[in-house]
């Protein structure tokens, strides 16, 4: 299934990703494969009680009749996940549904208005045991053509992803750091350089396996 896939992904993918996500998701052995080691898989499989709930969108919009989604590097102002390749989202306030929160904190980071995105579904929440938050996935598109405008005090900066570069299985990469004074071999994405590692990958991972199954059914 490596390589690249030649096939344009017409709109009416969108209905197809919809439908898809009512159906049984790939779920945690999806996101797992792009864990490092045991013990982090076995705490990904348990969500804390005292988890945050947080919210992220992955968010598909067209340029030159193909499908992109965004991805951000926060910025060293926010409290967590300083300088981290992220997808747009955050922390869930008080009465405001968790697809709200992706709506919002979309439009707070990236400033795409939130009545120019229509959410699909959601994918399989992930626990992250470094900063406590149990983190909802949606996936959404632009409904219409948007000029992104970031907050910089929370975006380092804003990249531009081609889906079928995701659906790319060559990109997938291993690199061996120390976390916990532990040597580990880590899978991340790399897209063209911008290294995608962590619950982002993982939560990329799932969406992946999402877009090709639905891309098969085009």
């Amino acid at each position: 299934m490596g390589g690249k896939r030649k096939k344009e992904i017409t709109p009416s993918f969108i209905e197809v990703i919809e439908s898809r996500l009512k159906g049984i998701l790939p779920g945690a052995s999806s996101q797992m494969k792009m864990r490092p080691h045991i013990r982090e898989i076995q705490s990904f499989m348990s969500f804390e009680k005292d988890a945050m709930p947080a919210a992220v969108l992955f968010l598909l919009f067209q340029k030159s009749s193909q499908w992109w989604f965004f991805l951000t590097q926060r910025s060293k102002n926010v409290e967590y996940h300083r300088g981290q390749i992220s997808l747009p989202g955050g922390c869930q306030e008080k009465n405001e549904s968790l697809n709200d929160t992706a709506l919002r904190e979309t439009e707070e980071e990236i400033g795409v208005p939130v009545s120019a995105i229509k959410t699909l579904g959601s994918v399989t929440p992930l626990f992250i045991p470094a900063s406590g938050f149990i983190v909802t996935p949606f996936i959404g598109y632009c409904k219409n053509h948007v000029i992104p405008n970031i907050d910089k005090n929370e975006v380092e900066s804003l990249h531009f992803v081609k889906v079928e570069h995701l659906l790319d299985d060559l990109i997938i990469e291993n690199e061996r750091k120390v976390i916990n004074a532990v040597e580990v071999e880590i899978p991340f994405f790399n897209f063209n350089g911008l290294k995608v590692w962590g619950a982002t990958a993982s939560i990329l991972n799932e969406c992946k396996e999402i877009i090709s199954d639905c891309y098969k059914k085009e």
